[in-house]
């Protein structure tokens, strides 16, 4: 064989080699967003990262991804997990699992267990009747996927009306909290935070407009401060202000607020979680425990 054919046969494998991470990505189950909690470059390789599915609709993406933020905050901590979203299609619950064969946490959006169809469309903020059995449902389904998985319920706000009060937000909390007990799972405290700040200071992006109560930006950086607590078991407080995220046409963006916003909301989002502490893990579980599932 002579010097040139060496030469073209040893391009053409150094080819292969680098097609084939492409070609076994192309085979892989894909969810509506992805998040690796560290670069490519600071990834622990020696044992499998910890998973977290976020199901959710508008007040998980709007106005980006809670996936992106919340894997940034944790990857700014150098806590390496892998972070999936998914859209709440409930009656197909092992399709939304099914991109990865076990996962650590599944964290839900309160919100839409229980619902009839024309509640979310005319803004009702009230628990639905059927919001215990759905959880219950819901609960089984992800156990018979993975077996030891924390399951977290995202609490919603109170965009509008009478109720729409610390108070009312309280009720709304405390009523995903009873369920939770029953079932063995955890609660986020996005909701009282959250409103927390939407009452306190409307100076702030915390919904979209007076008209829209979807999270604006500063709404979606304090739900990530919630979410990052309760899957760390650390405080928020000195995460970044300007968080780098992927966009949703691929490409690196910086997802920024004011280094003082970002304090006021972190030490918010703290305040309210260590308050509630008792309430959003099980009993069986010691307040401040982080999962036994995972470690740091």
């Amino acid at each position: 064989m002579d010097r040139i054919t060496r030469h073209i046969l040893g391009s053409f494998a150094v080819l292969m080699l680098a097609a084939l991470p492409v070609l076994q990505a192309a085979d892989a189950p894909q969810s509506a967003n992805k998040r690796n909690a560290t670069s490519d470059d600071q990834a622990d390789k020696s044992g499998p990262r910890p998973s977290v599915l976020i199901i959710g609709a508008s007040s998980l993406t709007s106005p980006v991804a809670q996936t992106e933020l919340v894997g940034a905050m944790l990857e700014s901590k150098e806590i390496r997990m892998n972070i999936e979203g998914a859209f709440p299609v409930l009656d197909r619950v092992g399709k939304m699992l099914s991109s990865k064969p076990v996962w650590d946490y599944v964290i839900m959006d309160a919100w839409h267990l229980g619902r009839g169809s024309a509640d979310g469309s005319q803004g009702n903020a009230s628990v639905p009747p059927e919001f215990p059995k759905a959880v219950a449902e819901f609960v089984k389904q992800v156990r018979a996927h993975s077996p030891k998985c924390k399951i977290i319920l995202f609490a919603w706000w109170i965009p509008r009306g009478p109720t729409a009060t610390n108070e009312g937000v309280m009720e709304v909390f405390h009523r995903c909290v009873e369920q939770a007990k029953v079932n063995d799972i955890w609660v986020a405290t996005t909701g009282p935070a959250f409103m927390e700040a939407f009452l306190e200071r409307p100076d702030l992006h915390i919904t979209k407009s007076k008209t829209d109560a979807h999270p604006g930006k500063h709404g979606a950086y304090i739900n990530a401060c919630s979410l990052f607590a309760i899957i760390s078991g650390k405080t928020p407080v000195g995460l970044p202000a300007t968080l780098r995220i992927t966009a949703t046409d691929g490409k690196k963006e910086s997802f920024a607020i004011t280094p003082g916003d970002a304090k006021y909301l972190q030490e918010l989002a703290w305040k309210v979680y260590q308050r509630e502490i008792k309430n959003t893990k099980p009993e069986s579980r010691v307040p401040g425990s982080t999962p036994e599932a995972v470690s740091f």
